[in-house]
Protein backbone atom coordinates (compact mmCIF):
# COMPACT_ATOMS: atom_id res chain seq x y z
CA UNK A 1 0.00 0.00 0.00
CA UNK A 2 3.09 2.12 0.75
CA UNK A 3 3.98 2.42 -2.85
CA UNK A 4 0.20 3.42 -4.49
CA UNK A 5 -0.54 6.87 -5.38
CA UNK A 6 -3.02 8.91 -3.59
CA UNK A 7 -5.79 8.53 -6.04
CA UNK A 8 -5.11 4.77 -6.15
CA UNK A 9 -5.54 4.32 -2.72
CA UNK A 10 -8.69 6.12 -2.98
CA UNK A 11 -10.16 3.91 -5.20
CA UNK A 12 -9.61 1.26 -2.81
CA UNK A 13 -11.20 2.72 0.14
CA UNK A 14 -14.21 3.52 -1.80
CA UNK A 15 -14.20 -0.26 -2.76
CA UNK A 16 -14.37 -1.55 0.90
CA UNK A 17 -10.20 -1.35 1.92
CA UNK A 18 -9.79 -0.10 5.20
CA UNK A 19 -6.52 -0.60 4.71
CA UNK A 20 -6.42 1.92 2.12
CA UNK A 21 -8.08 4.67 4.34
CA UNK A 22 -5.62 3.93 7.10
CA UNK A 23 -2.26 4.25 4.51
CA UNK A 24 -3.91 7.78 4.08
CA UNK A 25 -4.27 8.90 7.35
CA UNK A 26 -0.72 7.74 8.05
CA UNK A 27 0.50 10.26 5.39
CA UNK A 28 -1.64 13.19 6.19
CA UNK A 29 -2.35 12.58 10.05
CA UNK A 30 0.78 15.04 10.30
CA UNK A 31 -0.42 17.58 7.67
CA UNK A 32 -3.36 17.80 10.25
CA UNK A 33 -1.43 18.01 12.90
CA UNK A 34 1.15 20.81 11.13
CA UNK A 35 -2.50 22.83 10.40
CA UNK A 36 -3.74 22.49 13.97
CA UNK A 37 -0.55 23.82 15.89
CA UNK A 38 -1.42 27.40 14.54
CA UNK A 39 -4.40 27.49 15.74
CA UNK A 40 -5.79 27.86 19.01
CA UNK A 41 -9.05 28.19 21.32
CA UNK A 42 -9.87 28.92 24.63
CA UNK A 43 -11.13 25.88 26.34
CA UNK A 44 -10.55 24.07 23.73
CA UNK A 45 -8.04 20.99 23.99
CA UNK A 46 -5.49 20.54 20.92
CA UNK A 47 -6.90 16.99 20.42
CA UNK A 48 -10.37 18.92 19.51
CA UNK A 49 -8.77 20.58 16.58
CA UNK A 50 -7.08 17.10 15.03
CA UNK A 51 -10.29 15.63 15.32
CA UNK A 52 -12.12 18.37 13.59
CA UNK A 53 -9.30 18.65 11.34
CA UNK A 54 -9.42 14.56 10.73
CA UNK A 55 -13.12 15.39 9.41
CA UNK A 56 -11.59 17.36 7.13
CA UNK A 57 -9.12 14.51 5.81
CA UNK A 58 -12.51 11.81 5.66
CA UNK A 59 -14.49 14.83 3.84
CA UNK A 60 -11.64 14.95 1.16
CA UNK A 61 -11.54 11.48 1.16
CA UNK A 62 -15.12 10.96 0.16
CA UNK A 63 -15.47 13.71 -2.26
CA UNK A 64 -12.12 14.08 -3.96
CA UNK A 65 -12.74 13.52 -8.23
CA UNK A 66 -9.21 12.86 -9.85
CA UNK A 67 -8.20 15.13 -12.32
CA UNK A 68 -9.52 18.64 -10.78
CA UNK A 69 -6.74 19.13 -7.84
CA UNK A 70 -3.86 17.17 -6.57
CA UNK A 71 -5.20 15.24 -3.62
CA UNK A 72 -2.22 16.82 -1.49
CA UNK A 73 -4.23 20.30 -2.71
CA UNK A 74 -7.46 19.03 -2.09
CA UNK A 75 -6.95 17.35 1.40
CA UNK A 76 -5.29 20.58 2.41
CA UNK A 77 -8.10 23.04 2.23
CA UNK A 78 -11.07 20.60 3.07
CA UNK A 79 -8.71 19.91 6.35
CA UNK A 80 -8.29 24.33 6.84
CA UNK A 81 -12.00 24.60 6.57
CA UNK A 82 -13.12 22.02 8.21
CA UNK A 83 -10.97 23.64 11.43
CA UNK A 84 -12.28 27.00 10.07
CA UNK A 85 -15.37 26.40 10.26
CA UNK A 86 -15.19 24.28 13.25
CA UNK A 87 -13.13 27.65 14.96
CA UNK A 88 -16.11 29.88 13.67
CA UNK A 89 -18.90 27.91 14.90
CA UNK A 90 -16.75 27.86 18.54
CA UNK A 91 -16.67 31.43 18.36
CA UNK A 92 -20.27 31.37 17.69
CA UNK A 93 -21.31 29.17 20.80
CA UNK A 94 -19.01 28.33 23.75
CA UNK A 95 -17.17 32.58 23.95
CA UNK A 96 -20.82 33.65 23.24
CA UNK A 97 -21.41 34.80 27.00
CA UNK A 98 -17.58 36.61 26.82
CA UNK A 99 -18.92 37.65 23.60
CA UNK A 100 -22.10 39.28 24.82
CA UNK A 101 -20.09 40.73 28.10
CA UNK A 102 -17.30 41.90 26.79
CA UNK A 103 -17.80 43.61 23.05
CA UNK A 104 -15.22 45.78 21.82
CA UNK A 105 -17.61 48.75 21.21
CA UNK A 106 -18.34 49.13 24.58
CA UNK A 107 -14.24 49.58 25.98
CA UNK A 108 -15.19 53.50 25.13
CA UNK A 109 -14.97 54.93 28.35
CA UNK A 110 -18.59 53.96 29.24
CA UNK A 111 -16.94 52.94 33.10
CA UNK A 112 -15.90 49.19 31.98
CA UNK A 113 -12.51 49.78 34.01
CA UNK A 114 -13.45 51.75 36.66
CA UNK A 115 -12.31 50.12 39.95
CA UNK A 116 -14.55 47.12 40.51
CA UNK A 117 -16.30 47.47 44.13
CA UNK A 118 -14.35 45.47 46.92
CA UNK A 119 -16.66 42.76 46.95
CA UNK A 120 -15.27 41.68 43.60
CA UNK A 121 -13.12 39.20 42.89
CA UNK A 122 -9.35 40.71 43.00
CA UNK A 123 -7.66 40.29 39.26
CA UNK A 124 -10.66 42.08 37.35
CA UNK A 125 -9.18 45.32 37.51
CA UNK A 126 -5.60 44.12 35.94
CA UNK A 127 -7.57 42.32 33.75
CA UNK A 128 -9.70 45.06 32.40
CA UNK A 129 -6.69 47.19 32.39
CA UNK A 130 -4.82 45.05 29.85
CA UNK A 131 -7.82 44.54 27.50
CA UNK A 132 -7.64 48.22 27.87
CA UNK A 133 -4.08 48.64 26.77
CA UNK A 134 -5.05 45.88 24.08
CA UNK A 135 -7.81 47.95 22.49
CA UNK A 136 -5.81 51.28 22.37
CA UNK A 137 -3.36 49.98 20.61
CA UNK A 138 -5.53 49.20 17.91
CA UNK A 139 -6.04 51.49 14.64
CA UNK A 140 -9.74 52.55 14.38
CA UNK A 141 -9.86 49.98 11.07
CA UNK A 142 -8.33 47.14 13.23
CA UNK A 143 -10.86 47.64 15.68
CA UNK A 144 -13.98 47.47 13.46
CA UNK A 145 -12.94 44.66 11.95
CA UNK A 146 -11.97 42.93 14.84
CA UNK A 147 -15.05 43.45 16.32
CA UNK A 148 -16.86 42.06 13.64
CA UNK A 149 -14.74 39.06 13.68
CA UNK A 150 -15.53 38.20 17.02
CA UNK A 151 -19.75 38.79 16.14
CA UNK A 152 -19.18 35.27 13.71
CA UNK A 153 -18.91 37.43 11.04
CA UNK A 154 -16.76 36.06 7.47
CA UNK A 155 -13.99 37.83 5.63
CA UNK A 156 -16.54 38.84 2.70
CA UNK A 157 -18.60 39.81 5.24
CA UNK A 158 -16.49 42.15 7.01
CA UNK A 159 -14.88 43.14 3.70
CA UNK A 160 -18.43 44.90 2.71
CA UNK A 161 -19.14 46.42 6.28
CA UNK A 162 -15.91 48.35 6.67
CA UNK A 163 -15.50 49.44 2.27
CA UNK A 164 -11.82 47.47 2.06
CA UNK A 165 -11.27 44.03 0.09
CA UNK A 166 -10.79 40.97 1.73
CA UNK A 167 -7.11 40.58 1.73
CA UNK A 168 -6.92 44.05 3.96
CA UNK A 169 -9.16 42.29 6.20
CA UNK A 170 -6.98 39.57 6.65
CA UNK A 171 -4.38 41.49 7.02
CA UNK A 172 -6.05 43.74 9.65
CA UNK A 173 -7.07 40.52 11.77
CA UNK A 174 -3.16 39.73 11.86
CA UNK A 175 -2.00 42.86 12.31
CA UNK A 176 -4.81 42.42 15.45
CA UNK A 177 -3.47 39.16 16.42
CA UNK A 178 0.80 40.41 16.49
CA UNK A 179 -0.62 43.19 18.85
CA UNK A 180 -2.30 41.23 20.97
CA UNK A 181 0.05 38.59 21.14
CA UNK A 182 2.74 41.03 21.91
CA UNK A 183 1.07 43.03 24.55
CA UNK A 184 0.61 39.23 26.05
CA UNK A 185 3.46 38.48 26.00
CA UNK A 186 4.59 42.18 28.33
Amino acid sequence: MKNLSDERLIELYRGGSQDAFNEIYSRYKGLVKYICRNLYLIGAEESDLIQEGMLGLIKAVNGYKAGQASFKTFVTACIKSSLFTAVKRYAGTKSSALNASLKLEDLDGLGLFSPPPEDTILGIESSNELVRQIYDGLSSLEKKVLKYYLEGYGYNEISDLVGKDVKSVGNTLSRCRNKIIKKLGD
